[in-house]
């Protein structure tokens, strides 16, 4: 077996400025209010957002229920072929979006009192809330409306379009916070106001490529899986787990830094908040690529590109995360005056001693990253909600409670390091318990189960870069079916239908453009079957819809995709990630007839 993995590196590294951008947007409007509030209002404002993180985060675990168990399941139809489905569950989960968004701002316009008491503000701290709360109730729909979007315009190759709304977000924030806290004197209302209006231009921008008709998935109310509901609900549950517990564990720590630090402890843990989720916004968005794609190749039992996916998210984007720890840690100062502009002040001194200690926790959260969503994707839903309370509550909170009282507020601290050493040890153990050993192989550290897709005599990976790839390739794989027990004929098919395929894109595909290009074939015994999977990453090419429009009258036109559409048993096409994914079905049966 060949091996060549630089398209799933090519891949990876090509979804995931996308999803760093999307994590990093949110923290970069946090920052720009942050910084807003500490120097056009007061120190105590920081806090007072800071309080409110915890809403927000309620916000986004529902957001992630709806969104992980959408980007499962839709992975999982990508890679069974079934683009159908994947619309489906498309429109679900904008039905769903829509209803939950708009309860939850009617909620906070409704009862502003009682939920800033709900975030733990005290009577003078909750008239300076409930302004704020008032504010951002406004943008609610349009934000768990774009957080869903984003993903989703991935699958139709749309990241321009995220990178511009993102882009026009970030710059309006800015903008608008000036205007609105600097000018206009609006306080925490103006901050907020200015939040919810970006959140709608963010909004617009996406959902305008859905507007104009041009998407391959369609929203249609009567066609969403609604049968998917529970099954979405309990795949995409542990990642609200997590983020429910953050907010949990952010209640716990909040009310311990007030008896341990006062009220300073508290805006130096909000600053971080603020910006932490920039820190480690290539932890969460690999982490959601690794979702993604694992996704994807659970739904093809591809066994080889989870292991190629799993090792890149574990060296090559984890050697990133080691350099962004370094700048991390020597900004840190640079960073902590942009909220409390004096460094002799004991809150700029608190912030700094977590910025530090956190910055030297960003490659393990990497790490803990992978972990977690590698197991989202592989359904093992009960082992990814006892790792979601784990690291969003347990590990940290606990030690928190057990040093705070010797270190003060600098056992808070240290309890964050703590905490995601725990966490990263979670998968193993789980591994341990699942095969009741410690695993020995990488097939067993990644669960594969014995029935998990084919062993490695029944397929067979090449990658083709050149027409002397392709005549090799065909000679291989008449040369694997003979193998495997096919008869002349139905070896000759297949190797015929490889080779037609591939050299068609090699010959149109990779010639389209200035770009190099990548060619992955699949080729699988299973089931008396023979299955070609063929990538490519070129311009997208449908030979299905193809066959369609040539004319029957000119026989010598596209000869190459009319033989293969006679000889396979079925051919499927579908173009998501990016990707131009052709499936060629050979059946023995059908080949020796």
């Amino acid at each position: 077996m060949r091996k060549n993995t630089s398209m799933s590196s090519v891949l990876f590294f090509k979804l995931l400025p996308v999803q760093i951008m999307i994590v990093a947007m949110g923290s970069i409007n946090s920052i720009v209010d942050g910084v807003v509030a500490g120097q056009f209002i007061d120190a105590v404002s920081v806090g007072v957002i800071g309080i409110f993180f915890v809403v927000v985060s309620i916000l986004n675990a529902t957001g992630s229920v709806l969104l992980g168990g959408s980007s499962v399941l839709s992975g999982r139809y990508i890679g069974s072929g079934d683009v159908d489905k994947t619309s489906g569950v498309f429109s679900l989960n904008l039905t769903l979006t829509t209803i939950i968004s708009v309860l939850s701002a009617a909620i906070l316009l409704i009862f502003p009192g009682a939920v800033a008491t709900f975030c733990g503000a005290d009577e003078h701290l909750k008239g300076i809330l409930i302004p704020y709360i008032y504010g951002y109730a406004i943008g609610i729909f349009p934000q768990m409306m774009a957080q869903q979007l984003g993903t989703f315009l991935q699958l139709e190759r749309q990241s321009k379009r995220n990178y511009a709304g993102v882009a026009t977000m970030i710059i309006c924030n800015i903008l608008l916070n000036i205007t609105f806290v600097a000018v206009f004197k609006l306080g925490l209302f103006g901050l907020a106001l200015s939040t919810a209006i970006c959140n709608w231009i963010y909004f617009f921008i996406l959902v305008s490529y859905y507007l104009g008709g041009k998407s391959q998935l369609k929203y249609s109310f009567r066609k969403a899986r609604w049968s998917d509901t529970l099954n979405m609900v309990k795949i995409g549950f542990p990642g609200a787990l997590l983020v429910f517990c953050l907010a949990m564990r952010d209640v716990v720590l909040n009310r311990l830094l007030l008896s341990v630090a006062g009220q300073d402890g508290l805006s130096a843990k909000s600053s971080l908040s603020m910006v932490g989720g920039l820190f480690i916004a290539l932890c969460l968005g690999g982490g959601s690529v690794v979702r993604m794609l694992g996704s994807v190749h659970v739904g093809e039992e591809d066994r080889d590109s989870i292991k190629e996916l799993i090792k890149i998210g574990m060296t090559k984007a984890l050697l990133f995360t080691l350099v962004i720890a370094v700048i991390v840690i020597a900004s840190s100062g640079f960073v902590v005056r942009l909220f409390f502009a004096d460094p002799t002040s004991n809150v700029y001194k608190l912030a700094y001693q977590y910025f530090v200690i956190y910055g030297i926790s960003i490659p393990l959260i990497q790490v803990v990253q992978v972990e977690t969503n590698y197991l989202q994707a592989m359904g093992k839903n009960i082992c990814v909600n006892v790792f979601s309370f784990i690291d969003g509550f347990g590990s940290v909170v606990f030690p928190a409670l057990i040093l705070a009282p010797f270190l003060g507020v600098f056992g808070v601290w240290l309890a964050t390091p703590i905490g995601i050493i725990i966490s990263a040890l979670v998968y193993p153990v789980y591994a341990i318990i699942h095969f009741r050993h410690i695993p020995r192989n990488i097939d067993e550290w990644l669960l594969f189960e014995k029935d998990f897709g084919v062993s490695d005599d029944d397929r067979l990976v090449v990658n083709i870069r050149s027409m002397e790839d392709v005549a090799r390739t065909s000679e291989q794989v008449n040369e694997f079916c003979k193998a495997h027990g096919y008869d002349k004929k139905a070896s000759l098919y297949s190797a015929l239908s490889l080779e037609e395929m591939a050299r068609n894109v090699i010959e149109h595909g990779f010639t389209s453009d200035n770009k190099k290009h990548y060619l992955d074939a699949r080729i699988v015994n299973k089931n008396e079957k023979i299955l070609l999977r063929i990538k490519d990453d070129c311009p997208a090419f449908d030979p299905v819809s193809m066959k369609e429009q040539i004319k029957p009258d000119d026989p010598t036109r596209n000869i190459g995709i009319r033989m293969v559409m006679r000889l396979a048993d079925e051919v499927d096409y579908q173009n998501l990630l990016g990707l131009n994914v052709l499936t060629v079905t050979i059946d023995r049966v059908r080949a020796k007839g």
